[in-house]
């Protein structure tokens, strides 16, 4: 029975047995587990026994290990960093809060940014640490960005640096924002396989690679609609930043092959003369150059520098502990809606459902603000959430939906309902629409002589069998639940708005809008970051004083120790089918179809919003 207990106990919390004296009484390789303890205890002790840098005289680096986002995918696992796992994303609230702390901190003078894994970065975190940035530099702080080349993403970032150093054969990626997709009605056309398909929009285009070889012109239209904006964004930022106007930066864009042509030195000395970079630099040469300017390091292999971790190691343990009564939730919605418990990255419906529930259940808390970063999902996962803040709303606690990179489809069904709705200038959002998909393979079985066939005690087949053709039936009462849904999502938007469901179906039919124009057609209310939705969440509830926290879940350990398993598993794929970029690509848009898990099939995902 004790050994049970024990048992139960470990798997309840794995690390359960480091402060029980029942380790003691293993048989088996307890000498091992006396060794991996005292580790364990040795790796927890470093933490607190660590003298912090000093940033005086030193440079502070900021060099994100990957895309900036609103919240790291998977970061509830407490063992990648003992596992060796590196992080490949950055959280932006440490990133902003690490930029704000920079800011204002004599001790920091100089800060360089090393931009190049940030790829994949969403425009409107871009937005935010832009601003943060020009407060740095508005401070009186030197900003130097240096690197091979420079993405998008990663010129936006530098372009409000003093003095931006590429690499001689280095190269700028500026091509503008579009969008494009695989289309596969011909493959699925030769397979056999026939992909029924509901929907309600005529903007709502998530299912035309099902049905189309090529993008409609009212998906072209509606996404060169919110496209022009955030591009025109984008130009005018780093124009006014580099002393240019937007119309030479499109004129670069447009022209780059004739630009580069008249060049007699490449293209970095084109780029040079251009006036998009300020100097050419070899890795070699930068290193120098940055010892030159900053001083050298201790082992004199680079230059006195202090990482953007560190500092942020350091600017938390000289932080004052805020006591309040007062509380103000912040729950972070990111990723595809759908249904169950889902992991960070991912939206669950009853995860983050419970999250809101923890929260409204505090009697601390006064209010909360929802940050959605999400094309959506499914409808059920999604109304279950909303549902959770309704229920918080009726409580009297204040809610604000905080808009990050997307918040469109699903994201703004979560949204809807908040007492007020922030956006970025840069947001994507709106795609007010729904769709449902029931693929069949029956005649792709015929092709290669099998067949499926039965009997019911019905007269119709509502299954959903995908070996037999959809019942007539069951294909009229997934357009009626797909019309139903649409006017229910019209409904709550009219009710939430205050504005009439005829006015919310102007605006919707599947149509994607970026912020700026979603608050001129008031489906937001006001244009600003998280910080500022928080200090609105305060304003509104009239709290003098607060705090901020940030639910989490718990974790599952049997689900991270089979997610760690099936990771490994993409080693068995062969070489030239994970080389094939082609090939991958079209496995990963068909594998999306088996990430909806919605219990009737029905969606509000908007698949065109991403850049």
């Amino acid at each position: 029975m004790e050994q049970k207990s024990f048992i139960k106990r470990l798997k309840e919390n794995p690390f359960s047995w480091l402060f029980s004296g029942e380790l003691f009484f293993l048989t088996l390789n307890s000498l091992f587990l006396i060794v991996v303890l005292v580790a364990l205890i040795s790796f927890i002790a470093s933490f607190f026994t660590k003298d912090f840098e000093d940033p005086s005289g030193k440079a502070l680096v900021i060099s994100p290990p990957g895309p900036i986002v609103e919240q790291v995918a998977g970061s509830n696992d407490p063992l990648a960093s003992i596992r060796g796992q590196l992080p490949t994303e950055l959280y932006v609230g440490d990133l902003l809060e690490v930029l704000e702390s920079a800011s204002k901190d004599k001790r920091v003078t100089d800060i360089v940014l090393k931009l190049d894994n940030i790829e994949g970065t969403g425009q409107a975190v871009l937005f935010d640490v832009g601003n943060a940035l020009l407060k740095v530099k508005g401070s009186g702080k030197k900003l130097v960005a240096v690197g091979d080349s420079y993405s998008r993403s990663a010129f936006y970032l530098a372009s409000f640096a003093d003095e931006i150093i590429m690499n001689p054969d280095g190269y700028l990626f500026i091509d503008g924002f579009g969008r494009s997709k695989l289309y596969f009605k011909s493959f699925l056309d030769k397979l056999k396989i026939d992909f029924n398909i509901f929907r309600v929009g005529t903007y709502k285009s998530a299912v035309e690679p099902y049905l189309r070889n090529d993008m409609s012109e009212a998906a072209k239209k509606a996404n060169l609609a919110y496209l022009d904006v955030l591009w025109d964004s984008w130009k005018k930022v780093v124009a006014e930043n580099r002393g240019l106007l937007p119309k030479d930066i499109q004129y670069l864009v447009d022209n780059a092959d004739k630009v580069i042509s008249e060049s007699k030195e490449g293209t970095g000395q084109a780029l040079l003369s251009y006036g998009l970079i300020d100097s050419l630099l070899s890795r070699r040469e930068q290193r120098e150059y940055l010892k030159n300017k900053f001083g050298e390091s201790e082992n004199k292999k680079t230059f006195s520098q202090i990482s953007g971790f560190e500092y942020f190691q350091l600017i938390q343990s000289e932080k004052e502990i805020n006591k309040s009564e007062n509380e103000i939730a912040v729950i972070i919605a990111r990723g595809t809606i759908v249904d169950g418990t889902q992991p960070p990255g991912t939206i669950g419906g009853d995860s983050t459902s419970n999250l809101i529930k923890e929260a409204h259940e505090n009697e601390n808390v006064k209010a909360i603000v929802l940050r959605v970063d999400s094309g959506g999902g499914g409808v059920f996962a999604s109304e279950l959430i909303r549902q959770e803040l309704v229920a918080a709303k009726e409580k009297d606690i204040t809610i604000i939906a905080s808009m990050g990179n997307v918040a469109a489809s699903g994201g703004y069904w979560i949204s809807a309902n908040a007492h007020e709705i922030w956006a970025s200038h840069n947001t994507i959002t709106g795609s007010i629409g729904i769709f449902g998909i029931m693929p069949t393979i029956n005649r792709a079985l015929d092709k290669i002589g099998i067949s499926s066939d039965g009997v019911k005690t019905s007269s119709i087949d509502l299954s959903g069998n995908v070996t037999q053709p959809l019942d007539p039936a069951l294909s009229r009462i997934m357009q009626k639940e797909i019309e139903y849904g649409y006017e229910r999502f019209l409904s709550l938007v009219s009710e939430a708005r205050g504005i009439t469901i005829q006015q919310v179906d102007e605006i919707a039919q599947g149509r994607v809008w970026a912020g700026s124009t979603a608050l001129e057609l008031g489906l937001v209310d006001n244009l600003g970051n998280l910080n500022e939705a928080i200090e609105r969440a305060a304003q509104i509830a009239e709290l003098k004083d607060f705090i901020t926290y940030y639910p989490t879940q718990k974790i599952d350990w049997r689900q991270q120790l089979i997610e760690n398993f099936s990771s490994g598993l993409k080693l068995l794929i062969p070489e030239v089918i994970r080389e094939n970029l082609i090939l991958k690509e079209s496995i990963n848009s068909l594998k999306e179809i088996d990430r909806f898990n919605d219990p009737k099939g029905l969606y509000v995902r908007c698949e065109n919003c991403l850049i």
